[in-house]
C-alpha cells in the first residue's frame, strides 16, 4: 500500500509538470505588424529595418492532449463544458504562448477561456454582457490598428477601451479550481517589441474561499495580463459567440433547442 502511494504521488508530480511545461509554446502564432510610417518596418526584435518577410497571423491550434494529460487536467467537467481551444500570450520572462481551452459555465452561462499563467491555472469567464463589451473593444481596436491610431508609448494604453467584468477561477490544475473571484480588469493593447497586442488585464482578485478555507488558500489572485494578436482575439470572440455557446448547451442537454416557426 506505501508503495501504490508512493508511486501514485510520483505519477501526480510529474504529470503536474508535465503539462505545465506543454502548456507553454514559444510564440508559435505570429505576432501583428504595425507599420505606422510608410517608409519604416519593425522586425521582432523592435528594430527599424527596409523589409521584413511576411508571416501567417492564423494562431496554431495546439496539439491534443494525450491520456495522462487529460486525466489530470481536465477534471472539472460538472462545472463547465469544455468544447474548443485556443491561445493566448502571457509574460513570462517574455511573452510565452499558452493552450487556451474554451469553456461556458452551464449553471450562469459564463464563458471564457482557462490557461496556465505560471504554475497556476487560471479560467476567465464573462457573462453576456461582458462578452459584448469584449467584442466591442476589440472591433474598437481593429479599427484603431487600421487606421493607425495605436499609440506606441501611450499612457496607460492598457485601458484605451474601458473596463470589464468577468470571474476568476484558479488553482494548481485545471481540474482543481477552488479558488473564485468576480470583479473588474481593463481592455486595451500593449506594444512589445514593436508589435502591438490587444490586452484584458487585472489587478488581484480577493479570494471568495479565503473566508471559508483560510490561510490553506491563498487571499488573493495574482495580477494578471493577456495578450492577443488580432487573429487571436477574434478567434476567441468568435468562439465566445452566442451562438456557439447555446449550441453547446442544447448539445449537452442544458438547454432546449428553438423551436422552429412554421412557413405559410
Amino acid at each position: 500500500m506505501k508503495k501504490n502511494k508512493v508511486f501514485l504521488i510520483s505519477l501526480l508530480s510529474t504529470s503536474i509538470i508535465f503539462s505545465a511545461c506543454q502548456s507553454s509554446k514559444n510564440n508559435v502564432t505570429a505576432s501583428d505588424t504595425y507599420n505606422d510610417s510608410p517608409d519604416l518596418e519593425i522586425n521582432a526584435e523592435g528594430e527599424e529595418v527596409t523589409s521584413s518577410p511576411a508571416a501567417s497571423n492564423t494562431p496554431v491550434t495546439p496539439k491534443k492532449k494525450n491520456a495522462l494529460e487529460e486525466f489530470f487536467t481536465y477534471g472539472n467537467r460538472d462545472d463547465y463544458i469544455k468544447y474548443d481551444e485556443s491561445s493566448v500570450f502571457v509574460k513570462e520572462f517574455g511573452l510565452k504562448e499558452k493552450r487556451a481551452t474554451i469553456l461556458v459555465r452551464p449553471n450562469d452561462k459564463k464563458a471564457g477561456y482557462g490557461c496556465y499563467y505560471g504554475t497556476v491555472y487560471y479560467i476567465v469567464q464573462f457573462d453576456e454582457t461582458n462578452r459584448k463589451k469584449l467584442a466591442e473593444a476589440m472591433e474598437a481596436y481593429l479599427q484603431d490598428f487600421e487606421n493607425k491610431n495605436l499609440q506606441r508609448k501611450g499612457n496607460h494604453t492598457e485601458r484605451a477601451y474601458g473596463k470589464i467584468s468577468y470571474r476568476l477561477d484558479w488553482g494548481t490544475l485545471s481540474s482543481s479550481t477552488p479558488n473564485h473571484g468576480e470583479g473588474s480588469g481593463y481592455v486595451g493593447y500593449e506594444f512589445i517589441k514593436g508589435s502591438p497586442y490587444f490586452t484584458i488585464s487585472n489587478y488581484p482578485f480577493y479570494n471568495d474561499a479565503f473566508d471559508i478555507i483560510g490561510d490553506s488558500v491563498t487571499r488573493e489572485s495574482h495580477q494578471l495580463h493577456y495578450y492577443f494578436t488580432k487573429a487571436q482575439i477574434k478567434q476567441l470572440v468568435e468562439l465566445l459567440s452566442e451562438d456557439k455557446i447555446n449550441a453547446q448547451l442544447v448539445d449537452n442537454g442544458y438547454m432546449r433547442a428553438p423551436t422552429e416557426v412554421d412557413e405559410y
